[in-house]
């Protein structure tokens, strides 16, 4: 009878373990999770542990995937920024080269309009204004557009003195 019940309680764990295999699912196969002799077995035995390898195998894919996306647009707004700050730095290059022209078309002014009082106001006021300009806080854009008006109105006093 010892060998009936062995015979019989084998055969009920084997049923119990088969039962068992085909109900576990991924989800419930977590190796972080402490399972019982029989759960490990049905993980196992059911392919949920191959099933959470892929699945885990498949969210690391895309995981990867995100990152070279996001690293690509970080070194893209990089880019754009030094390009940003090259623009900034050739309109301050150029805004400085056209305040040092106006500076010097200014004194060669002043020095052919001497004894007339009238076109030294109007070269002290292109003065004035071209100190503003420089120390304004407008854009460098703004900037430019300001003194390219005072370098023509520099021309038409130019123009004035016969030059």
């Amino acid at each position: 009878m010892n060998k009936v019940k062995l015979l019989a309680l084998t055969a009920l764990l084997s049923a119990t373990a088969l039962i068992s295999s085909c109900s576990a699912t991924a989800e419930e196969c977590d190796p972080s999770v402490e399972l019982n002799v029989f759960s490990k077995a049905a993980c196992k035995f059911s392919g949920s542990y191959d099933q959470r390898i892929e699945q885990k195998e498949k969210i690391l894919l895309n995981e990867q995937e995100t990152n070279k996306k996001f690293r690509q647009i970080y070194a893209d707004i990089q880019a754009q920024q030094k390009s940003v700050n090259q623009s900034i730095s050739q309109k301050k290059a150029q805004q400085a080269k056209l305040t040092k022209s106006l500076n010097s078309l200014t004194r060669d002014l002043k020095q052919k309009a001497k004894g007339r009082s009238d076109l030294q106001a109007q070269i002290a006021e292109v003065e004035k204004q071209l100190n503003g300009v420089n120390n304004s806080s407008a854009s460098e854009v703004e900037k430019q557009v300001q003194l390219q008006a005072l370098q023509q109105k520099l021309g038409q006093l130019q123009k004035t003195l016969g030059l």
